[in-house]
C-alpha cells in the first residue's frame, strides 16, 4: 500500500502511443513534473537514448553494483573492564535463576591468577576457575573487605 502512489503516478505519466500523449497532459493540460525532474529539465525525445542504449546502461551500471558488507547483528563481544589487568579483587555474576533481591554479583574474591578467558579466584578457600565475561573489577578501599572471601561463595 505504501508503494500505490508512485505505481499510480507512473501510471498517469506514461507515454500513450495511441493518443500520443499522457493521461496527465489530456487532464491537466501540460505533463507532470516527475521527482527525478525536479533540478533538472525534461529532455526532448530526440535526446532520449533508445531502448537498446538504455538497456546497455542498465546492464554495465547493475554489473558495476557490489554487495554490501554483512553485518552480524547476532555476534556480540562482551564487556570487559580495562581495570581488569591490574585488579586484585572481582566480582563474579551469579548466574542462573535468581530469587528476589539477589545481588546480581558475589564477592569480592581475591583473583589468583588470570589468562585471557579466565580468571582463577579465591572462594571459601577453594580456587574456582571463572570466565572473564562473569567478572568485574572490585574497587577496595582497606584491607577489611578482602578478609570477606571466606564469607561469601559461588552458587
Amino acid at each position: 500500500t505504501s508503494i500505490l502512489p508512485t505505481v499510480l503516478l507512473g501510471i498517469r505519466a506514461a507515454w500513450k502511443e495511441d493518443i500520443q500523449a499522457t493521461a496527465a497532459e489530456m487532464v491537466y493540460g501540460q505533463h507532470l513534473r516527475l521527482p527525478g525532474e525536479f533540478l533538472h529539465s525534461r529532455r526532448t525525445n530526440e535526446e532520449l537514448s533508445t531502448e537498446a542504449n538504455f538497456v546497455k546502461d542498465l546492464r554495465r551500471h547493475m554489473e558495476s553494483l557490489r554487495p554490501a558488507a554483512v553485518k552480524r547483528h547476532g555476534e556480540k563481544t562482551p564487556f570487559v573492564f580495562k581495570d581488569l589487568a591490574t585488579a586484585t579483587h572481582v566480582f563474579v555474576r551469579a548466574d542462573g535463576v535468581k530469587t528476589q533481591l539477589q545481588n546480581p554479583y558475589d564477592g569480592p574474591f581475591t583473583v589468583i591468577k588470570r589468562d585471557d578467558k579466565t580468571f582463577t579466584v579465591l572462594v571459601r578457600g577453594r580456587e574456582v576457575k571463572v570466565s572473564i565475561d562473569r567478572v568485574k573489577p572490585a574497587y577496595c578501599l582497606n584491607d577489611a573487605t578482602a578478609t570477606r572471601d571466606e564469607d561469601n561463595s559461588l552458587p
